[in-house]
């Protein structure tokens, strides 16, 4: 059969013929069965029942060993989940609108049987279904086991990651202690180019390293928050003086624009996001960079610009996750772990911030963080 005629025949109409091979009541029986579904009937006058067959089925007895007038809900259903199921028939009866819930059966085989059951009322009968969902149920706990497992080990990653980054703090320290002495040793003309590259790479190690200790105590809720009142000109001007002289080893000039201002947040915090938008700034513009800063009603606004290669609407949001690495920028995964703008966006949330993007491929790129006076 070719795929047209396959086709022309699931989508043809079924006539209703009378030599069917099923009843309708056969149909019905089939679809209960599929979905795990029973219906259930009580004619509160006659106080009788009734049950489809899959009723049976979910509650593990025999139709024909069964006394229409045999209450098996009260039998099977576990004690502790009657008094739900009770209450929901009180409901029912009080204010006639549908009711629904979840209770636990005991099947005759000895196992148990979650179950989703809904009732309804219409002139003197209730009319119900229960639902088989112990497959659900085992599905919802054998993920909640592999969640907290992956929750485990994501703990144990962030451990593993605080620890490290303590660790290499020494010995980085020690490097940056050798490097300051050989260029306070007079050194000649050909070694000073080296011994810059090295200041250069020890401080963008010391960059990552902060970086993943930031990742870590923020994943454990752990990063201490203290705020104080403190001078954001005197930081401002501190960091920018710093960031001078990297910038010029790279051929980049850096403007800075910084009125008095004062505010109440974490000092080292602040610092933090300073440095994480200055060191992408440097390392990506061309030539030019600007930090400025301004007041705007209760908020204060810091904004690093650089003109290097921009970014494209498409990664707008993905340079915020973290260890993101745009490929469209040559040499890119050689300059960083892709963590410092993960780091701004999450400490500036800490400090009850925000941070926007605005910017045009090839041109220029603007970072703005709103952060609150006082916190």
């Amino acid at each position: 059969m070719s795929q047209t005629q396959i086709e022309t025949s699931l989508t043809a109409e079924i006539p209703c013929a009378a030599d069917n091979h099923f009843s309708v009541l056969q149909r019905m029986n089939f679809a209960e069965k599929l979905a795990k579904l029973g219906y259930w009937e009580l004619d509160i006058k006659a106080r009788r029942f009734y049950w489809s067959a899959e009723m049976y089925q979910i509650f593990g007895v025999a139709a024909d060993k069964t006394s229409s007038r045999k209450n098996l809900f009260r039998e099977q259903v576990l004690p502790e989940d009657m008094p739900v199921y009770k209450q929901k028939i009180i409901d029912l009866l009080k204010y006639r609108k549908p009711v629904e819930g979840e209770i636990r059966i005991r099947h005759l085989s000895g196992k148990i049987v979650y179950c989703r059951f809904t009732a309804g009322i219409r002139g003197s009968r209730i009319a119900g279904t229960f639902q088989n969902i112990s497959d659900w149920v085992s599905q919802c706990r054998a993920l909640k086991k592999a969640q907290k497992k992956a929750e485990a080990a994501n703990r144990a990653k962030s451990y593993f990651l605080a620890q490290a980054s303590h660790d290499l703090r020494q010995p980085l320290q020690a490097l940056q202690l050798f490097t300051d002495a050989l260029e306070s040793s007079n050194p000649s003309p050909e070694q000073k180019p080296l011994i810059q590259k090295i200041d250069a790479s020890v401080g963008n190690f010391r960059l990552m390293l902060d970086n993943l200790l930031d990742i870590s105590k923020l994943e454990f809720d752990k990063l201490a928050f203290e705020p104080q009142n403190f001078n954001l000109s005197q930081l401002l001007q501190r960091i920018c003086q710093e960031y001078k002289t990297v910038a010029a080893n790279r051929g980049v000039l850096l403007h800075c624009r910084i009125p008095l201002i004062w505010m109440y947040s974490d000092y080292l915090l602040v610092e933090r996001i300073l440095r994480n938008l200055l060191s992408n700034a440097v390392k990506y513009a061309r030539n030019k960079v600007v930090l400025s800063c301004e007041e705007n009603g209760s908020h204060i606004i810091i904004r690093v610009m650089d003109n290097g290669v921009g970014i494209k609407d498409s990664e707008a949001e993905k340079i915020f996750d973290e260890f993101y690495q745009s490929g469209e920028i040559p040499g890119n995964r050689k300059m960083g772990a892709g963590l410092g703008l993960s780091i701004v966006k999450k400490l500036t949330k800490v400090l009850r911030g925000r941070i926007t993007l605005r910017s045009t491929p090839g041109k220029y790129t603007i970072f703005s963080i709103y952060l609150p006076h006082k916190i």
